[in-house]
């Protein structure tokens, strides 16, 4: 349970990913049901997790970070910018929530609000681009809460771990378009600490 808090919301603190977080984040990607929207197919070792930890933070064009809870600093989730360029000021973002009895409960939301605030107001970037598979109606519902606007699909580009062929939704979201977005959120966020 890491006291490291990066960004904090009302429910959930993103921060770095640690060592000890390995053994949840193997068990999160060796799930099917967690991975099902995800690129993964192939069982992960301990090993190839703490590779993966430990190379977090070596490429200046991909941050990953942890998603807490704030009450009592759970590991739920991950999520990430991605392909960082930074002479075009964009990014892909990626998310992934592997404690199960907290999906469609607005943490990935509150989350992704968080790290768009870092991206847009921290790094400036311009734009992110989120890709997501057809089939994951939470995905796509929480990314256009947080202002992402479906600009095209690739017409069955995923093969899904079931065999079936479905659309990648190409969704991104602007520096411009979020702001608003960002200003309601810190005045309903502000209104409930009260």
């Amino acid at each position: 349970m890491s006291d490291v808090i990066f960004r904090k919301g009302n429910r959930v603190i993103l921060r770095p990913l640690e060592r000890g977080d390995i053994p949840i984040l193997r068990r999160w990607m060796n799930d099917p049901e967690v991975t099902q929207h995800l690129l993964r197919v192939l069982p992960i070792t301990e090993k190839e997790e703490e590779e993966w930890v430990e190379n977090i933070g070596k490429s200046k064009n991909d941050i990953t970070l942890g998603m807490t809870l704030a009450e009592d600093k759970k590991l739920i989730g991950s999520m990430g910018l991605h392909q960082i360029n930074w002479q075009h000021r964009t990014a892909v973002t990626g998310t992934v929530i592997g404690e199960k009895e907290y999906w469609g409960k607005g943490y990935g939301t509150e989350a992704k609000m968080l790290l768009l605030d870092f991206a847009f107001n921290a790094l400036d970037l311009h734009a992110v681009l989120s890709k997501v598979m057809e089939t994951n109606g939470r995905s796509l519902a929480y990314g256009k809460k947080c202002g992402y606007e479906e600009v095209g699909c690739i017409p069955k580009w995923i093969r899904q771990q079931n065999g079936e062929r479905c659309d990648e939704v190409l969704l991104i979201v602007t520096q411009e378009k979020w702001r608003p977005l960002w200003q309601e959120y810190l005045k309903k966020n502000m209104q409930n600490a009260q």
